[in-house]
């Protein structure tokens, strides 16, 4: 099974990295861009931003820090960054959310984007100041996957959904077009009865009703062509 993960919080550790194709590792505060995993075998791809739980970390300084980053790793993307309506200050949060998407725009990056209740604003500041960026959603749990689609979105979905019936699952993965969907554990913040990525796809497939092997195909594919 070809296993990758859109989205982890490097932790020093990763249960079964040496079976995963592809790893998207995300920072969400200042202190965690210089603690990025180490290992760069062309299967980890290392974002930096600030979380909206953290807005107030990025400034003037953070900005240039973070272009320096861009301009000398080519590889290098942004986030996690975003908004969110139960946490923090919504003035700072689309500061900081504008402006690393016109860094990430500029430089032609990829965006792995937090939203909690924010979903038209995340639209409209997508399309004024990301029109540059492939944007990842993480942890997407929408019934309505349409209202991103202008905005050059895919979804990546993770344990969490687990928790919802059957026929919600069902629901969420049917508004995905195929050629958007991505799976991700949010490593190390997963959900009790996590076992593995490989075992997270199984279930989710039995579900819906599709072959383990090609959902897991699919996502890889998908997966390749936010960065490509």
């Amino acid at each position: 099974m070809r296993i990758t993960d859109a989205h982890i919080h490097w932790s020093g550790d990763y249960p079964g990295i040496e079976d995963t194709e592809l790893l998207f590792t995300c920072a969400a505060q200042h202190s965690e861009w210089k603690t990025q995993i180490p290992e760069d075998d062309g299967k980890v791809v290392r974002f930096y931003g600030i979380h909206p739980w953290y807005a107030e970390q990025w400034d003037s300084d953070t900005a240039e820090e973070l272009r320096t980053i861009l301009d000398e790793n080519p590889t290098a993307q942004v986030g996690e960054i975003g908004l969110d309506s139960k946490r923090g200050d919504p003035v700072l949060q689309e500061r900081a959310f504008a402006e690393q998407l016109d860094i990430a725009s500029a430089a032609g990056r990829c965006v792995n984007v937090h939203n909690i209740g924010c979903d038209g604003k995340i639209v409209s500041m997508l399309k004024e100041h990301g029109r540059g960026c492939r944007v990842i959603l993480h942890s997407f749990k929408s019934p309505d996957a349409h209202t991103f689609l202008g905005a050059d979105c895919y979804f990546s979905i993770n344990p969490r959904i687990l928790s919802k019936s059957d026929a919600n699952i069902v629901q969420i993965i049917s508004s995905i077009p195929k050629g958007r969907l991505l799976l991700e554990s949010d490593h190390p913040y997963v959900t009790n009865g996590f076992i593995s990525m490989e075992d997270f796809v199984t279930r989710l497939a039995n579900i819906i009703g599709a072959d383990p092997e090609s959902l897991a195909g699919t996502a890889a594919d998908n997966l390749r062509r936010t960065i490509a």
